[in-house]
């Protein structure tokens, strides 16, 4: 069996995440799906294999089988620009692949080379993503936050309500400005990278898993 990579870029169009290092898992296709087995939103509204970044991962893919040492880790960091504060793990693909200690090493390089962190997700954190804990968000419903927390993590939960402007999700209605909490009372601010201008995620950072922030980060359909 091949041993997945994240292959990674130094830079980014991204006018949610900014200009910072991005890894996409899997250094072909299939590898990359595979990775996302089992994840309700794969073949429904997955914003990665239903949006137009796939497109990007694709090129990369293209690119890594014909010099791969262009999409280390190293490499991103260094062709990274100078305003970059985090780097963006898993922008396709599911991180559960790797170990333990192989993402850790990712979060250790990433702030070897200046950066405050590194902003991970899995959709695994109950299954084949467990052994991630304080290492990657665990993203979910809002509905199920609370059991995850319980369980030490932190949360990325998904809010029933979309961005305005968001065509998508046809019976959703349009975020209202109100506010949520999870079934068991806390309190979950909306990512305010949706929200509120000027704020990307380089600016922000609160879905660092490793960061002392809020319990659960809420996340409007996009």
């Amino acid at each position: 069996m091949v041993k997945p990579k994240m292959l990674w870029v130094g830079t980014s169009k991204n006018p949610k995440t900014g200009n910072i290092p991005q890894g996409y898992v899997g250094q072909t296709i299939d590898i990359a799906k595979s990775s996302c087995t089992g994840c309700p939103l794969k073949d429904t509204s997955c914003y990665h294999w239903k949006g137009s970044s796939q497109l990007g991962h694709n090129a990369m893919t293209r690119g890594y089988a014909k010099k791969p040492e262009r999409y280390s880790l190293e490499s991103a960091l260094s062709k990274s620009v100078r305003s970059a504060r985090y780097a963006r793990g898993a922008v396709g693909g599911d991180p559960s692949v790797f170990t333990r200690e192989q993402v850790q090493e990712y979060h250790d390089k990433v702030k070897e080379a200046g950066l405050r962190g590194l902003i991970l997700y899995t959709h695994f954190a109950e299954g084949k993503g467990e052994h991630l804990k304080g290492l990657a968000m665990a993203s979910c419903a809002v509905k199920d936050a609370d059991k995850h927390v319980n369980k030490g993590w932190r949360a990325a939960a998904i809010l029933p309500m979309k961005m305005e402007g968001v065509t998508k999700h046809a019976g959703t209605p349009v975020y209202d400005g109100r506010k949520f909490t999870t079934p068991e009372g806390r309190r979950v601010p909306v990512c305010p990278a949706q929200t509120k201008r000027g704020v990307d995620c380089n600016s922000c950072g609160l879905c660092d898993p490793t960061k002392d922030a809020a319990d659960v980060i809420g996340f409007l359909m996009h």
